[in-house]
Parts: C-alpha cells; structure tokens; sequence
C-alpha cells in the first residue's frame, strides 16, 4: 500500500497559475495531466482516486504530488532529459571499437584470422573498450560506422594436383550418389 501523502495548502498564486493552465489548450497532455492531479486532489479526493481519473498509474500521480510539495509548479514543465538520453559511448571509444574491427586479430596475437562480432565485443570487454554492453548492440554500432560483418567462406584445400579438376567436377551434388560413395 503507498504510503499516505497529503497536498499542502496552495498560496493564491499558485491557486491563479492552476486555474490558468487548466485553461491552456497549448500544453502537452503530460502537462496537463500533471496539473489535472493537483486540481483533483485539492478537491478533495485521494491521489489514487485523482489518478483513476485523470488516467495515469497511482505512482505517477504520489510522484507528482511529493514535487509539487517540494517545490511548487518549478518542475511541471520542465522536460526531464531535453539532450535526450545521455550517449554510452564516448567518441573516442567508437574509433578504437572500429579501429580494433579494421584490424587483423593476428596482428592482436589471438589465434583466429577474422573477427566475428561475438569476439570482437570480447575481446573489447575484456581490454574495457566498451561498457558493458550486448553483442547486438556492438553489431549496431559497426552497421552505423559502415561496416558489417561479412560471412567467411572456407575451402578445404588438398596436396593432390588434380583437386581443382576433381572439385569442380563434382558439381557440389550429392543427392544421387549411392550411399556408399557420400
């Protein structure tokens, strides 16, 4: 159960500036809604009640409340992150994430010759390139820089000089061969 949160009493400005915005068809919905609360509440009615009614979730609505307590209208309308959400990587991390990429994981001393996206976030966790983050998220990365991970296709090599002949003979069918000869 929340605990119980009372609305302090409202000084005649801050009742003049509610009633003002109440009326102002130019604010968002959010807005609105967060004005709404107040006005539903100083009525009289519970913040789970004033909620129900102005449509949003209990907790938003205590939320709105507890501020509203603190410190007045200063933070309605306020945009919480007007930036957007902060960037995880920095710059310079993204060009030795790319740098590392372009590079040949022999020239790193490690025993395979391609990098897949999965060894690529390793080995870049592992020397705390990146953040913590998903092999998803590493792939995004490099598609935005332009690079994408390419499928290597290996061909088993042979000493026998007439290999090519006999590979390219065979058509890489073997559907209608007996079983023995598979």
């Amino acid at each position: 159960m929340p605990k119980p949160v009372r609305l302090r009493s409202l000084t005649r400005g801050e009742q003049r500036v509610l009633r003002t915005k109440l009326k102002d068809l130019a604010l968002s919905v959010r807005v609105h809604q967060r004005y709404r609360i107040i006005d539903e509440v100083r009525r009289g009615r519970g913040v789970v009640e004033a909620a129900e009614r102005v449509g949003c979730h209990f907790t938003v609505a205590y939320d709105w409340v507890r501020r509203f307590n603190v410190s007045g209208w200063t933070t309605f309308e306020r945009v919480a992150n007007p930036g957007g959400r902060p960037p995880i990587l920095k710059a310079a991390q993204l060009r030795e994430l790319v740098d590392v990429a372009l590079s040949s994981p022999t020239e790193r001393g490690l025993p395979f010759s391609a990098w897949s996206v999965p060894k690529l976030a390793t080995y870049c966790r592992e020397r705390r390139l990146l953040p913590p983050v998903t092999d998803e998220w590493v792939r995004r990365l490099l598609r935005r820089e332009g690079l994408t991970a390419q499928r290597v296709r290996t061909w088993k090599t042979s000493h026998d000089p007439a290999f090519d002949r006999k590979k390219n003979a065979s058509g890489g069918s073997i559907v209608g061969a007996p079983c023995g000869q598979r």
